[in-house]
């Protein structure tokens, strides 16, 4: 049963009774199927439908929430009963209502079955995966403006195969995510033919100071780690204090981008029901802009939210989360990239990454790199980790970037206290001096 915009209105503008108070009820309606895949076949096949519902009530930095696992009428009176009692008001009359029905797994997931079973037999025979479609419907119902509503569906493929290679069969990881689309597939089966390329036989990365080429549009990975979270407005960081300082070359544009509907943590309005607008995190090289919600904008003196309030789920409270960290390219060819860096390493995949914001330092986890020896692909290096510092590591991104942007899909998802959120990225090839390899234990 879809809730009336107008009762929903009616019933919370009497908490939202002076300027500065915010109230709203965020509806989120989950469906995910998800698909078991064994060398060929699938070998399990389930279909979860779930429905939460929240009301909420912020004024600066004071806040209550109320949230109920259902998102009917009922629901909401239960939730909007209980946020009251929190806040010392009359409560609501106590009506029942209907539970929402669970819909059939949509005509798309039968398509996607036999499309992997084609492609993984063609690139992956030998596997274990886990497909899954994520079908996410929020609806935000202010106190003051319109309701807002947008659906995503989202795409993942994860798991590992065996792969054969010069040093003979080995398993490898795989990540994918993207939103759903009519030509997903065709990048899946890129990604896939990547993943499964023969490899030489690796040597230790060696530990050390390195200067280090981030490919494939791996370089994402790392602009949201030492941006996208220094810049979620609140985040104390090594960037505090210095807007619009110059941190890095002038040839270097990062901006935080959920328009791009064609990335995994794109969307068309925020969980507050704002839309977003592309934030600049780096605008040639100067810091230039912070990540907000309504109240994180306002206590800045901003004028409203840049549209990235975002929740985990209904239960949470709506947190300035990052989306898409989209970096500009530049015109440089791989092949000069590779001269340029002279030696170091050259790296295409990242599978893990994290930030310490009070220190700026970081590490991202890579399964694999190759070593440039003068301008030219040499050893193939087992894994390691990554790591550095916030300001010395913008400082060390070299003039040239590459001439395509790429987007990343193996960055799906992004944790902060628990909380997780879709996210993705974009990037051309960059060139950075000055980072530091540990061996990974």
């Amino acid at each position: 049963m879809d809730l009336d915009p107008s009762a929903v209105t009616r019933w919370l503008e009497p908490l939202a009774r002076e300027p500065g108070e915010i109230t709203d009820v965020f509806v989120e309606r989950r469906r995910e199927t998800v698909l078991t895949l064994r060398d060929g076949e699938v070998v399990g096949s389930q279909v979860a439908s779930t429905e939460a519902l929240s009301a909420r009530w912020q004024r600066g930095g004071q806040q209550q929430l109320a949230a109920v696992s259902r998102a009917d009428e009922a629901g909401l009176r239960d939730a909007l009963r209980e946020l009251r009692a929190a806040l010392g008001r009359a409560p609501l009359p106590i009506r029942t209502g209907k539970r929402v029905e669970g819909e059939d797994p949509p005509p798309s997931v039968e398509r996607w079955r036999k499309r992997l079973a084609a492609l993984l037999a063609r690139q992956a025979p030998r596997h274990r995966m886990r497909w899954r479609l994520l079908e996410l419907t929020r609806d935000v119902f202010p106190a003051r403006g319109a309701h807002v509503t947008h659906t995503r569906r989202l795409v993942s493929l994860e798991g590992s195969f065996t792969a054969a290679s010069r040093r003979g069969d080995e398993t490898r990881a795989f990540s994918f995510h993207g939103p759903e689309s009519d030509t997903l597939s065709d990048e899946l089966k890129a990604w896939l033919i990547r993943a499964g390329e023969p490899r030489e036989a690796a040597v230790p990365c060696p530990e050390g100071e390195t200067d280090a080429v981030l490919a494939g549009g791996s370089a994402a990975v790392l602009f949201h780690e030492i941006l996208s979270h220094p810049l979620e407005a609140g985040a104390a960081s090594p960037l505090s204090g210095l807007a619009d300082a110059r941190v890095a070359v002038p040839e270097l544009d990062v901006r935080d981008d959920a328009d791009r509907l064609d990335l995994f943590g794109g969307y068309e309005c925020d969980d507050e029901g704002v839309r977003p607008r592309p934030v600049k995190l780096l605008d040639a090289g100067r810091l230039a802009g912070r990540l907000t919600t309504r109240s994180t904008a306002a206590r800045m003196g901003r004028e409203g939210s840049n549209g990235h309030g975002r929740r985990a789920e209904a239960a949470d409270a709506p947190l300035p989360r990052g989306s898409n960290t989209v970096v500009a390219a530049g015109s440089v060819t791989r092949e000069e990239m590779a001269r340029r860096l002279g030696n170091g390493i050259w790296i295409e995949d990242f599978d893990a990454g994290s930030v310490e914001l009070a220190s700026g330092s970081f590490l991202l986890r890579f399964p694999r790199a190759r070593r440039i020896r003068r301008g030219r692909l040499s050893d193939e290096l087992g894994p390691g980790l990554l790591a550095g510092e916030i300001l010395q590591t913008l400082r060390g991104v070299e003039s040239g970037l590459g001439r395509e942007s790429h987007p990343y899909r193996a960055l799906g998802w992004c944790s902060r206290g628990g909380q997780v959120v879709a996210v993705q990225g974009a990037a051309p090839d960059v060139l950075i001096r000055g980072l530091a390899v540990r061996v990974q234990t």
